[in-house]
């Protein structure tokens, strides 16, 4: 069992970094569909799925991943890293919070450009999707070579 949540765990980071590269994907597309004199209504549904399906699934992928990191016996800051994209996701989420305030209020309308920091954190999400396949290569492969 130890060794099929440490293979699924490698497999997982992989998995994530498509669905990271995805949700830039469809962000994207979403915006510059909706963008320019010809809008197409496609662009909306492109961001519906970055924002609704997109965050969804790579949460559920972290939770599994933390999972496979406990059953796994992994280090500490393997699990961790997983459990590093729940928060970064939560954040995502809340960094948004007064871009929608402002539609509500206009009083608020000063605040709306904090949710920039929202393509920031992205970056983030992205470097860690990006770095944790050779990490986790990295953990897992040299102890057994040295048990070897």
């Amino acid at each position: 069992m130890v060794g099929l949540a440490r293979t699924l765990y490698r497999y997982a980071t992989w998995v994530m970094l498509v669905l990271v590269i995805g949700q830039f994907l469809l962000a994207g597309m979403g915006v510059f569909s909706l963008l320019g004199p010809n809008p197409d209504v496609k662009g909306a549904t492109f961001l519906l799925y970055h924002s609704a399906y997109g965050p969804l699934a790579i949460f559920v992928l972290a939770l599994l991943m933390i999972a496979c990191g406990l059953i796994g016996r992994l280090p500490w800051r393997m699990t961790g890293l997983a459990a590093g994209f729940v928060g970064l996701v939560i954040l995502q989420s809340l960094l948004l919070t007064p871009y929608h305030l402002a539609q509500d209020d206009k009083a608020l309308s000063p605040i709306r450009f904090l949710s920039g920091l929202h393509v920031v954190n992205a970056l983030f999400v992205f470097w860690l999707a990006l770095e944790m396949p050779f990490w986790a290569a990295r953990d897992l492969v040299e102890p057994q070579a040295e048990v070897a």
